[in-house]
């Protein structure tokens, strides 16, 4: 009703800005509550899985195309735990990528599968690990209007919690929720996520989004659900977005999820948030978001009162497009999380900082930061987080160089078997692409 308010009142300052059915509510204005699972942003772009996003463009272009790749890492590792001394160890990662691409004026689809082969060179040997990925993303324009979009990442293998699905501030997507570390080993390990979705226009200013899902997460076997508890169950959100104006955007959106564990053990949460969108300049946005959540069992945190807790975010996005594009993103945030190991639901305080620049159409530089504290009401506050920086370069379209380097760090308070620690990594990337049309 908020929303709806206060269009009635600034609705008419301007004309509507035009936006396509696919170009609807952002995920910080419409999503779940956090779960912890591994994977890429489900919404982002199609083509190989893993691949950087420098160099050649991975997008749909009209027409039948077949994307082969072929990614080489090298790795250098440190890790210091409380309980333990310093180790360290190398690897390399080799994955070759495939991905069907179709577009049309009205369909667009895209098959990725990719396997993740890591060879360790640890003192003592440990074995070979393959986590293989697959992505779908496929789109039905019904009309200028209707959009239908069915999404999917399907992950199994031989998983590490100290290697991230996406390198933090590599070139690329961004790294999935940040997660505590509670295992340094390798295990059995499956991740689904699937999501169908609506996008429409429904009035002139009003723009409509219904999804629902399912997903599939954890430890596969014995041994794979020691090192992460197994969770499942269906996710649903829907949301309606006010053009108020030529530079704001006004969202209601309703979003509730179910996480499913062994024992016959259930947490469910639901969420009811407004944001605001507002463009300051044609490359400034802010974007607020407030709202409140209720659980079906006590969330424990001291920012929660039993059931119910509070949501809210806020935002800020600087993109400059023109000759060397930059984008500059800050984000807070306050919303729920699930975890799997201590089976409770509870509230994190979230920071998060992105830099995206490229200064030539060969060269990306990245930079991220992410930072988690658990507040919580009878075990002590939990903190962790990620950093990384990273330089890319394609010399030509079909090779990118990239070298960089992340951290991942849990301070005091950690709860489960990974206990606080450090973690170093260095890395060296090669890798070669080839897009054909069919």
């Amino acid at each position: 009703m908020a929303a709806a308010f206060l269009v009635l009142a600034f609705g008419q300052a301007d004309s509507p800005r035009e936006r396509p059915p696919g170009d609807g509510p952002t995920a910080s204005e419409s999503s779940p509550p956090e779960a912890a699972k591994d994977s890429e942003d489900i919404s982002g772009e199609p083509g190989v899985p893993y691949m950087p996003s420098v160099g050649m463009p991975s997008g749909v272009s009209r027409g039948v195309f077949l994307d082969v790749a072929l990614l080489s890492e090298l790795r250098a590792q440190t890790l210091s735990a409380s309980d333990s001394a310093t180790t360290w160890g190398t690897d390399v990662e080799l994955t070759p990528g495939i991905a069907l691409v179709i577009g049309s004026p009205s369909v667009t689809l895209s098959l990725g599968y990719a396997p993740r082969l890591t060879v360790p060179f640890n003192v003592g040997g440990a074995s070979l690990a393959v986590l293989n990925r697959a992505t779908l993303r496929a789109e039905l324009r019904v009309d200028p209007l209707w959009a239908l979009t069915a999404l999917g990442v399907f992950v199994v293998g031989d998983y590490s919690q100290l290697v991230p699905a996406s390198t933090p501030g590599g070139a690329g997507p961004p790294p999935p929720v940040l997660n505590p570390v509670r295992s340094f080993l390798t295990y059995p390990y499956v991740g689904i996520d699937t999501q169908f979705r609506i996008d429409g226009v429904l009035l002139h200013r009003l723009h409509m989004r219904l999804s629902g899902g399912y997903f599939d997460v954890g430890g596969t076997g014995e041994v794979g659900q020691a090192n992460q508890p197994r969770t499942w169950g269906p996710l649903a959100d829907a949301s309606l977005a006010w053009d108020a104006s030529r530079t704001s955007v006004l969202t209601t959106a309703v979003a509730a999820q179910d996480w499913m564990m062994a024992g016959n053990f259930s947490i469910i949460l639901s969420t009811l948030t407004e944001s605001w969108k507002q463009s300051w300049t044609t490359a400034l946005e802010t974007t607020f978001t407030a709202g409140a959540g209720l659980s079906n069992r006590d969330v424990e945190s001291l920012t929660a009162a039993g059931h119910f807790f509070p949501v809210a975010s806020l935002r800020l996005d600087y993109k400059q497009d023109a000759l060397h594009p930059l984008h500059v993103a800050l984000e807070g945030s306050l919303s729920p999380y699930v975890d799997t190991y201590l089976m409770a639901a509870y509230q994190r305080a979230v920071l998060r900082a992105l830099l995206d620049w490229r200064p030539s159409q060969a060269w990306q530089v990245g930079a991220s930061v992410s930072v988690a504290l658990a507040p919580h009401s009878t075990l002590a506050p939990e903190s962790y987080g990620v950093v990384g920086a990273s330089a890319s370069y394609a010399p030509v379209p079909f090779l990118v160089l990239s070298a960089g380097g992340f951290s991942q760090s849990q301070f005091a308070g950690a709860n489960a078997a990974g206990g606080s620690f450090r973690q170093w990594t260095t890395y060296f990337s090669l890798a070669l692409r080839d897009k054909t049309a069919l």
